[in-house]
């Protein structure tokens, strides 16, 4: 068992909850909240560093061994720190008291936990941690609250009795308990991710609960991170079936999304519908069960947080600069008093569904090739969701930035600092990304070979970037 130089993940996860209580009971809870992350995020950059040059082997945190860096988990958890930071500064003041910081960081906190579990157990622990807030109220109240808590706990239900099944038998065992297991973790991945049918509570999140941690909780994408570890395990050949229904459900989550957003014209409801649509290619790529699929759902993750949250955080800030962005009646022309953030929101979205010189596209494209090899029928079924999510996407800017600026708005402030930095590092995350491909998806690709070896499949095939 080969172990990290120094404890980073323990660290790591520390720093945040102890920013959390800190910023629960303390006069400055953004600056402590800053601080919390930016620690974590250090530390998480330092593991991930390591076991690239360890060659992506699995390395274990010297101070507790139940969490571990692999070259599937080290670049999300790097990466998750920092959306986590981008999202505490750029929080509107009236988003950014004491209880909602520290409710977003525990919900950071739990997902790294998740992340760095080295057993399904201490996923489970992670995974019932990040609903704890909402539950909790530290959000404060809003419509359809105990709705969403319904699904976060069954998701938690379902999760805790598949690790209870599994330890009565073996995973590569064909009885009926193992397969029970195996579904049972497919229900909490659905429930979880809002996987059509159940993608009802994640919508209604999205309008009427709090919208950054909302977002928070929506990208840790902790459902795919589950199904990419039972991937890495040798599933009997009736799991293998059941991983491909999964990735039909996926599929006809996108279309179906995608196409009932052509009549939303609530902002947050059509952001809804959009992030969902283009979050389901990420479990569509994982079930193609090659490495070039793989890879681009890997990638595609990494797209689809720092996407979302680049439009996610735009809408919040435009909502509470003028009230009518709730529900507008038309289109609002606020382009003309805030060039800036339509700017940072239109790359951001065409990033998400995949616009040619974006990491996006290229992440697109791998999962296209990758499907189009065992399924194309799939892998033609996905440009119609994007193409339906690109008409989407210009509905939400047009009515959002387009148009003649209402009357009763007089001035507005466009992106302040806070605001205008974290956004920007976004979209040079997504431009640089489509400019040189390879530096990222050589992050991904190793950790894909590994769940295409656990499949039991191919031989390794390197991507064309």
């Amino acid at each position: 068992m080969h172990n990290l130089s120094f404890p980073f993940l323990s660290i790591g996860i520390a720093s945040l909850v102890v920013g959390a209580f800190i910023s629960l009971r303390g006069k400055n809870p953004r600056q402590t909240a800053i601080l919390s992350t930016v620690i974590s995020l250090l530390c998480f950059l330092l593991a991930t560093r390591e076991v690239g040059a360890a060659g992506h082997s699995r390395l274990f945190d010297p101070l507790l061994s139940w969490f571990d860096a692999d070259g599937l988990d080290a670049v999300p958890m790097a990466f998750f720190a920092a959306l986590t930071a981008i999202f505490v500064t750029l929080a509107p003041k009236r988003d950014a008291d004491g209880s909602a910081l520290a409710g977003m960081l525990i919900i950071s906190a739990a997902t790294q936990i998740a992340y760095a579990g080295s057993n399904l157990a201490v996923l489970a622990t992670g995974w019932w941690l990040t609903s704890l807030p909402f539950m909790l109220g530290m959000f404060g109240k809003y419509p359809g609250q105990k709705y969403a808590n319904g699904f976060l706990i069954g998701s938690c239900v379902a999760l805790t009795a598949a690790i209870t099944v599994l330890h009565t038998t073996q995973i590569d065992d064909l009885s009926h308990t193992s397969m029970l297991a195996f579904g049972l973790i497919i229900l909490a991945v659905i429930m979880r991710k809002g996987v059509f049918p159940l993608h009802g509570w994640m919508v209604s999140a999205f309008e009427n609960g709090p919208l950054l941690p909302t977002a928070l909780l929506f990208n840790g994408h902790l459902g795919a991170l589950l199904i990419a570890r039972s991937e890495t395990t040798a599933l009997p050949q009736t799991a293998k079936h059941a991983l491909d229904i999964l990735g039909l459900v996926a599929l006809a989550t996108t279309l179906i999304t995608s196409v009932r957003a052509l009549v939303e014209k609530k902002p947050r409801r059509l952001l809804a519908y959009l992030c969902l649509s283009q979050a389901s290619f990420i479990l569509v790529g994982l079930a193609t069960a090659n490495a070039e699929g793989i890879t681009g759902a890997l990638v595609h993750w990494l797209v689809v947080s720092t996407a979302s949250a680049g439009l996610i955080c735009i809408v919040r800030v435009l909502e509470v600069r003028l009230s009518v962005i709730d529900d507008p009646s038309g289109h609002l022309g606020l382009a003309t008093k805030a060039p800036r953030l339509a700017t940072f929101f239109l790359v951001c979205g065409l990033a998400l569904i995949g616009l040619p010189g974006t990491l996006g596209y290229c992440a697109e494209d791998l999962l296209f090739h990758g499907a189009l090899e065992n399924h194309p029928w799939v892998g033609l079924c996905l440009p119609v969701a994007t193409a339906f999510n690109a008409i989407n996407l210009m509905r939400l800017f047009s009515i959002l930035f387009l148009g003649v600026l209402p009357k009763h708005v007089i001035d507005i402030p466009d992106a302040l600092p806070r605001e205008r930095w974290p956004l920007a590092a976004c979209v040079v995350f997504l431009i640089f990304g489509g400019l040189m491909p390879s530096k990222i998806i050589h992050w991904r690709e190793d950790a894909a070979h590994e769940l295409e070896t656990g499949l039991g499949l191919g031989e390794k095939e390197h991507s064309k970037y």
